[in-house]
């Protein structure tokens, strides 16, 4: 069964077989000191062979119109598809490239595939395609040391003789752990300004014995929360998060509602 080239098949070869006596030939060629050439339409009528060169142009061009849609989300964000979605498009067109079935389009696929290659490589270079990822608990970084390697893939290599490999899991948690840190420190700044701002205004309102006693708890509470940030906890949450491996996430996890 070859799909749904087949169910062309009958009414083109149909249409095509009875053009010539509608139409007249489809076109007239002439070269230097030759007669003129009729082509008729029968000239292009797709035996089967050629229909089954049409599904597997249909089946190759199937997988970057199933990646499209994942881009196209009215309900979610998408950015976090980029980098697993990219690699699972090189990933099925390199394995279609090596089958027999195809070769008849091995040189066209690996002309794409250099292109996949050039953009999928970029992704390193813009944080936010890393940090997208990092933030959906199903991938999260243990994604980017399966994908990209680790300590052990940048030895390999620095063996085989690339001098410049690099540890991608290490250079994406540097990058993550400098985002999460600045982020952090955002924080504390906010917290110490609402630490202030309470303190004056308790005592502003001393007056009101109850409403005082309520402030100088908030305060306690705010200067807890200032002192926990103060001594570097975030690295505490980040690690936690990092090994943390949730029961209720999947691939279509919403990351906004989770």
């Amino acid at each position: 069964m070859l799909g749904w080239a087949y169910d062309l098949q009958r009414p083109i070869n149909l249409f095509i077989s009875s053009a010539d006596q509608l139409f007249s030939p489809i076109t007239s060629v002439r070269c230097p000191s030759q007669p003129i050439k009729h082509i008729p339409w029968i000239t292009f009528t797709l035996k089967t062979a050629n229909w089954e060169h049409v599904n597997d142009m249909q089946m190759i061009i199937f997988d970057a119109n199933k990646i499209q849609h994942l881009f196209s989300s009215d309900d979610q964000l998408a950015l976090w598809h980029a980098i697993p979605t990219i690699k699972e498009f090189q990933t099925t067109w390199e394995t279609k490239r090596d089958l027999d079935k195809y070769v008849l389009y091995k040189v066209a696929l690996n002309c794409v595939l250099k292109k996949i290659a050039k953009y999928y490589s970029k992704f390193d270079e813009k944080d936010i395609y890393v940090l997208a990822l990092v933030l959906h608990p199903y991938y999260k970084l243990t994604y980017i040391k399966m994908a990209w390697g680790g300590a052990d893939e940048q030895r390999k290599e620095i063996e085989a003789g690339n001098m410049n490999a690099k540890d991608w899991h290490d250079e994406a948690m540097k990058m993550v752990e400098k985002t999460v840190k600045e982020y952090w420190n955002n924080c504390r700044d906010s917290i110490a300004g609402d630490v202030d701002q309470q303190y004056s205004r308790s005592n502003h309102d001393s007056s009101h014995p109850l409403k005082s006693e309520y402030d100088r708890h908030c305060r306690q509470l705010l200067e807890k929360t200032a002192i926990q940030v103060n001594t570097g906890r975030w690295k505490e949450e980040f690690r936690h998060y990092l090994t943390e491996i949730p029961s209720d996430v999947s691939k279509e996890t919403n990351i906004i509602a989770w």
